[in-house]
């Protein structure tokens, strides 16, 4: 087992942390767009930009 720099555990946390959090925020906005077009249908939408 070689050793590993502080840093570079450090790093490989951060690198851990953003994956996740990407992860999540992918499911959360696609949860997002799906209620969304399940609303559209009964002529709600939830606020969005307009354009």
């Amino acid at each position: 087992m070689k050793e590993v720099s502080l840093m570079e555990m450090i790093g490989r946390s951060v690198a851990k942390v953003a994956a996740g959090a990407g992860v999540a925020a992918v499911l959360i906005w696609l949860t997002w767009v799906l209620l969304d077009i399940g609303h559209m249908q009964s002529g709600f939408t939830l606020p969005q930009s307009t354009y």
